[in-house]
């Protein structure tokens, strides 16, 4: 019984311990660091909003995504699609100074995340 206790808590703190994992994820082109976890990307764009924003609409429909919702004001935006599998792709914008906007692409699994977010950047002309 004792043995068994310590398995339960043995596999418990793993679980845990894994749910709090990133990756940070480094452009060696553009020195850009993006950190991805809990099935979120999230890098900053030295862009305003609306270029961002912009630039999200136009890399959902370049990538074959279906926008289904958008929804924009002056401090943040979110721009939500759908997969050809059906599945919820969601990009949120967040205006941290007037040329500053932090990207989260809550999408898994990673490489799609990147791939998303890769897309806003080309479209950016950076």
């Amino acid at each position: 019984m004792r043995a068994r206790i310590v398995w339960i808590v043995l596999l418990t703190t793993v679980v845990l311990l894994g749910l709090g994992c990133k990756t940070t994820i480094i452009d060696p082109a553009t020195q850009s660091r993006a950190t991805y976890r809990m099935g979120k990307l999230t890098v900053e764009e030295p862009k305003d909003l609306h270029a961002v924003y912009a630039a999200a609409e136009k890399a959902m429909s370049d990538l074959g995504l279906k926008v289904v919702q958008r929804t924009k004001d002056e401090l943040q935006a979110e721009v939500v699609a759908r997969d050809a599998q059906d599945k919820k792709v969601l990009v949120r914008l967040l205006s941290i100074t007037k040329d500053t906007t932090r990207v989260m692409v809550d999408v898994s699994p990673v490489e799609k995340a990147q791939r998303i977010y890769q897309a806003i950047h080309d479209n950016l002309g950076l």
